[in-house]
């Protein structure tokens, strides 16, 4: 019904004049940022048409007259747009900061954004938005969402991609810390499958004692019909990324930590549904606490942080021909210079020319020295983003334009 509606206005909008029907645009109608304002954006718009400010399906970015409501003012803007190439919009970098992880100060939580070139830092949440140590952050851009987890409150979280309409949409306590039951013990990365139906979040949960209850989850993207999909053998998992062609999930596990168990620092994959897992990498492979991971599918590559051993490295998918792209020290720890200081989080933005790698390092003493990072895939070219401003930057997610 609401498209007959559209289609019904759409008629008599395009036999008025181009003038009277844009009015005065103060927004940008191309909402997939495809660079034409096309039957996908009024497709989008037409699932927020109506949709007021306090609204959970409120988003700014429809409101393109900017007045509080998206309505028919907004949809005379759309019109006048339709079948117009428009500027792509600049892609976008999304990062969280789980700050000291002391009580205060409390602004240390947040979660920002930026352009690529590092320019235009955004603070989207923060404590005030009920943040409390937020780790891993992956973006659904054409539906508008940020998803991430919140280590403290035991939570899987989303809002719009602006920072407004957080929900909540698993938790395993109140914010008191009463036991509420449920999935999320102790969230750390998390990762979205959009081909499927319904579409899925794949996240690691570290459990609460880092000896062999750790676990792979997977839900619906509001967060219902949750289930377990690896439950043994996981020590300390900490990121997650998904070859969603190939039906495969990648996860680093971080171990205990410890030099007595060196076995227990590994990167596996699984099938989807969490059978036929597989040892890729280990301790004798030279990983000392892997960190992040992210997946080059077409170029067969997967690559992955070191936090141990302050490096940034790759191999083939199966594991095979592993290699390092950036260290600061050399295994016996010394000092060798380069920009992989603290390494966590990784992201690839294979559509740029060259195709680029970006990271957050959290720096050495928890005190504004986190930086955001770039380089070319095989290590070359390193330049620093953001540099100020970042206390203990975990989690990087990329909104890339087409």
């Amino acid at each position: 019904m609401r498209l007959l509606i559209f289609a019904t206005l759409s008629i008599g909008l395009l036999t008025q004049p181009l003038q009277a029907r844009v009015g005065s645009q103060s927004g940008n109608p191309d909402f997939d940022a495809s660079g034409e304002v096309d039957f996908t954006d009024f497709l989008l718009f037409a699932g927020k048409f109506g949709a007021r400010q306090d609204d959970e399906r409120y988003e700014t970015r429809f409101d393109l007259d900017g007045d509080g409501e998206v309505g028919f003012g907004d949809f005379l803007i759309l019109a006048g747009g339709f079948g117009k190439t428009v500027p792509k919009a600049m892609g976008k970098i999304y990062w969280t900061d789980s700050g000291t992880g002391n009580p205060t100060p409390m602004e240390d939580d947040k979660i920002q954004r930026a352009n690529f070139d590092g320019s235009n830092v955004e603070t989207l949440l923060t404590f005030q938005n009920f943040l409390r140590l937020p780790f891993g952050i992956t973006l659904d851009v054409a539906g508008g969402k940020m998803y991430w987890t919140d280590t403290i409150r035991d939570r899987i979280r989303r809002a719009n991609l602006d920072g407004s309409g957080v929900e909540d949409l698993l938790n395993t306590r109140t914010f008191g810390g009463q036991s509420l039951g449920g999935p999320a013990t102790a969230p750390r990365d998390i990762a979205l499958d959009l081909t499927s139906d319904p579409p899925k979040m794949y996240w690691v949960d570290a459990g609460t004692s880092n000896v062999n209850d750790g676990k792979i989850w997977r839900a619906n993207l509001d967060g219902s019909s949750p289930e377990v999909l690896v439950s043994t053998g996981l020590i300390n998992p900490q990121s997650i990324a998904l070859d969603v062609a190939g039906g495969k999930m990648y996860w680093t596990d971080s171990g205990t930590g410890g030099p007595d168990a060196p076995q227990d620092d590994k990167i596996q994959r699984a099938n989807l549904d969490g059978s036929n897992v597989e040892t890729l990498l280990t301790y004798e492979n030279f990983l000392r606490v892997p960190r992040g991971i992210a997946l080059d599918v077409a170029g067969g590559k997967m690559y992955w942080t070191d936090i141990g051993r302050d490096r940034i490295r790759r191999a083939n998918l199966d594991g095979t021909e592993p290699e390092d792209l950036l260290n600061t020290r050399t295994f016996g720890g010394q000092s060798l210079g380069g920009p992989a200081t603290a390494p966590r989080d990784i992201a690839l933005d294979l559509t740029s020319d060259p195709p680029k790698m970006y990271w957050v390092d959290a720096g050495t003493s928890n005190v504004n020295d986190g930086k955001i990072w770039r380089a070319n895939l095989d290590g070359s070219s390193p330049e620093a983003l953001v540099t100020t401003g970042l206390v203990n930057p975990q989690g990087i997610a990329l909104m890339l334009t087409p």
